[in-house]
């Protein structure tokens, strides 16, 4: 028994340094990807210029995403917050790139959450929605007995059943389901692990009509 307990922590210590050192790496890719920026700005050729400053805003998106994983505070304080203000701080900041975001928020009494993890995971859920879902969004906030439910919907290709959890792992992406869009496969990743913080879970279903349910289960 404590032969197994000494190997899952040396487990859980190898994979916290390899992500603490890939962080590194990405933090250092920083800085040449800049001189990579300021070199397209100044070249003459238009089509040229434009592909790389496309390129670089890529690669900096996928390499700020990936930071944004590893960096994930696991020590944030949980503080009772209300909820529901915090869902429609983070939705409007999306009203301006959707088509439509309704938001259907149930009145819940504030509970203790992480609110930088919380706003990250609605934050990543919504990008998705927005990408992949055709921005007609619907955000659902509900108490079902001991526990709150945040659901993003999307009217988007949605994605086969038998990948439903394999997309929650990292660098998973799957462009055939859900259209050919660049991006580094961290953001449900992400999402998966703020629930997990929690103490919750993250499921996604499939919508009736098509599209797709991706919801935050919280317990209060």
């Amino acid at each position: 028994m404590v032969k197994s307990a000494a190997c899952k922590f040396h487990g859980k210590r190898a994979s916290i340094s390899s992500t603490v050192r890939a962080a590194g790496i990405s933090h250092d890719l920083r800085t040449p990807l800049a001189r990579v920026r300021l070199a397209a700005d100044l070249c003459a050729d238009e089509s040229l210029r434009c592909g790389l400053i496309l390129d670089v805003a890529q690669m900096d998106a996928v390499i700020r995403q990936f930071l944004d994983y590893a960096r994930l505070d696991e020590n944030e304080t949980a503080v009772l917050t209300d909820v529901g203000a915090l869902v429609g701080e983070v939705a409007q900041s999306f009203a301006t790139a959707a088509k439509f975001i309704n938001l259907e928020l149930q009145a819940v009494p504030p509970f203790a959450v992480r609110p930088w993890l919380l706003k990250r995971a609605l934050a990543n859920l919504l990008d998705n929605a927005l990408k992949y879902g055709g921005g007609d969004i619907a955000v659902q906030l509900t108490q079902q007995a001991d526990k709150v439910v945040l659901a993003v919907l999307d009217k988007g290709a949605g994605i086969p059943d038998e990948q439903l959890e394999s997309i929650k792992r990292p660098f998973v992406r799957l462009d055939a389901a859900r259209g050919d869009v660049a991006g580094s496969g961290l953001g449900l990743a992400i999402v998966e692990r703020a629930a997990r913080l929690h103490g919750g879970e993250f499921h996604l279903e499939q919508r009736e009509g098509g599209g797709l349910v991706a919801k935050l289960v919280l317990p209060k």
